[in-house]
């Protein structure tokens, strides 16, 4: 197997990290000059994904975070998948993720996480450090749960949603899909697709 990492910003060499003992075979990141991250080589930007397959690469993984808006993670995800590359997981080795969960190819479970019985992640789901995603469950693909956030049981999340860094999602609550909960938000009622909520208790900014 030969795995790119696409991007070597802050998120990037967190995963660089979490994915130790194994090791990326390269990086794609337009940075002028940037040469090498932590010892792996860096090629040139995202625009050579289309190349890769043909180079031998196998496997990608979306070193890009997300502060508000999964769109950009989605539409490389979807280059390098057009490309003939494969996603891979990264899974810290801190985190306790339940025998009972599924999650699908190239989801992100980082530092101290806890997945709990019965969740069910979609493609490309990142759950970032110290998250908490309770029983039952259920991420749509390409959504980020941020540092921090907590999920009670029998929350489902839609695709591409962002829920910021210290939120807390009360059990049974539904999120559409794109939404945004703000960071520190407790949210008590669901939220529609595309809809922006901040606060405690969580309201619309519309």
């Amino acid at each position: 197997m030969k795995c790119v990492l696409i991007g070597a910003g802050g998120h990037g060499r967190v995963l660089i990290e979490a994915y130790s003992p194994a090791r990326f075979d390269a990086i794609l990141d337009s940075q002028p000059g940037l040469l090498e991250v932590a010892g792996v080589p860096v090629m040139r930007g995202d625009e050579i994904l289309p190349e890769l397959a043909v180079q031998g690469f196998t496997h990608f993984v979306i070193g890009v975070g997300s502060a508000r808006n999964c769109a950009r993670r989605s539409q490389l995800f979807q280059i390098a998948i057009q490309a003939g590359l494969k996603p891979q997981s990264v899974i810290h080795p801190t985190v306790f993720v339940s025998p009972s969960v599924t999650y699908a190819d190239g989801c992100q479970i980082l530092a101290k996480v806890v997945i709990n019985t019965g969740a069910k992640l979609g493609t490309h789901v990142l759950v970032n450090t110290a998250a908490i995603v309770e029983h039952d469950c259920v991420i749509g693909a390409h959504t980020h749960i941020a540092t921090g956030a907590i999920l009670c049981g029998d929350v489902h999340v839609g695709e591409a949603a962002h829920i910021g860094a210290g939120a807390v999602i009360r059990q049974g609550i539904r999120i559409g899909s794109r939404a945004v909960v703000g960071a520190g938000a407790v949210v008590v009622r669901d939220v529609l697709d595309d809809e922006v909520v901040v606060g405690v208790p969580a309201r619309s900014l519309a």
